[in-house]
């Protein structure tokens, strides 16, 4: 199981608690610090939108809402 990685306090009392797994790693890939099961496949899901238009910014892309 991970670790507790985040207490949320409300009022002075924990009212949830969030685990989790990180990995630090250097330039060539290797593992520097890990704290969990970092080889667990997971599922990011819309948490990479901002890493997906990524490209679109450094193109200097300009969508237009109108």
């Amino acid at each position: 199981m991970n670790p507790i990685l985040v207490d949320v306090q409300r009022g002075g009392s924990v009212e949830s608690q969030h685990r989790g797994a990180l990995a630090v790693v250097d330039a060539d890939g290797g593992v520097v610090m890990s704290l969990g099961d970092i080889e667990r496949p997971v599922f990011p899901r819309s948490a990479v939108k901002v890493l997906q238009a990524l490209p679109l910014v450094a193109s200097a892309c300009v969508i237009s809402a109108r």
